[in-house]
């Protein structure tokens, strides 16, 4: 029931594939309720190029948090056994339904992750390639011949998208109906303007070349715009990374001391490494936000 292309992953599985779509198969009248809740799925996991029914994913989503929640619930019974002997049951609960949910969340979000990841690689290189393009058409080369440039070219996964309408138009495809297909369900909106801004253009009988020089100003334009906000959006995160970095851990471990010092505090040496594990997360997670806050369309 679940195809799966060459190479394509599942995140979190340690499972051979026949295994996890045979686990997964139980969990199908789940994944179709769950279906339900994420309208978008198929649309993303198409976009994504991931080669999985929106209803077989979902039954997947499920049987990995199931898997993961049976892993944490044993781990935590063996850690609780040890360091808790009287909530060792509570212990195991817990950890399996933190571990089986976290996965859950992320196998869930991991099409929309793909499909973002595509979307940067895309836009990283559209402005380049639009100008490359423009400065080719505007020599004398047809857009065929402009479109294939990029597509040998060295722009990533752009060059991919266009490898794809390239090899369509040389199987008799239209050069619109080919760049409509691309276009269709690409997660990047950037791309899918510029592709049909170009299409409407041929339609109009629009020199392209003036298409598509007044694409490659608009793109410049938003680049722009992007970099502004990203500036106005790293004083907040600034401010948070000193938060994080330098007064949470020096009032932190400051307001410890003086608490050991009374009689009747019993800390342990625990909570200083239990500090130390929180701070080296947020600074996992700031990194996270710092690179998503990037304008994609910055080269």
């Amino acid at each position: 029931m679940i195809e799966t292309k060459k190479g394509e992953m599942i995140p979190f599985n340690f499972l051979p594939i026949p295994l996890i779509k045979a686990i997964s198969a139980k969990f199908y009248g789940l994944g179709l309720k769950l279906s339900k809740i994420f309208p978008y799925l198929k649309l993303e996991l198409t976009q994504a190029e991931m080669s999985f029914d929106d209803k077989d994913y979902c039954s997947i989503i499920i049987a990995m948090g199931a898997i993961y929640f049976v892993l944490g619930f044993i781990i935590s019974i063996l850690i609780g056994i040890r360091m808790f002997p009287d909530l060792f049951l509570v212990t195991g609960l817990a950890g399996g339904i933190l571990l089986g949910f976290f996965v859950l969340i992320q196998v869930a979000m991991y099409p929309k992750i793909k499909g973002k990841q595509k979307t940067r690689e895309i836009e990283r290189n559209l402005i380049f390639a639009l100008r490359t393009m423009t400065v080719e058409i505007k020599a004398g080369v047809s857009l065929f011949d402009a479109l294939n440039i990029i597509a040998q070219g060295d722009y990533g996964a752009l060059s991919t998208e266009f490898t794809i309408a390239v090899k369509e138009i040389e199987t008799g495809t239209m050069e619109e109906v080919a760049l409509e297909r691309i276009a269709r369900y690409n997660p990047s909106i950037f791309f899918r303007r510029s592709i049909w801004q170009i299409i409407n253009g041929m339609k109009a009988g629009a020199d392209v070349s003036d298409v598509m020089q007044e694409l490659v100003q608009t793109m410049i334009r938003e680049e722009k715009l992007q970099i502004t906000r990203y500036g106005n959006s790293m004083k907040l995160l600034s401010l948070m990374y000193m938060m994080l970095g330098v007064i949470i851990p020096s009032l932190g471990v400051t307001f410890l001391i003086v608490l050991s010092s009374f009689p009747q505090m019993k800390l342990g040496e625990i909570l200083f490494w239990m500090l130390l594990v929180f701070i080296a997360v947020g600074e996992f997670m700031y990194l996270g936000i710092l690179k998503s806050k990037t304008p994609n369309l910055m080269g």
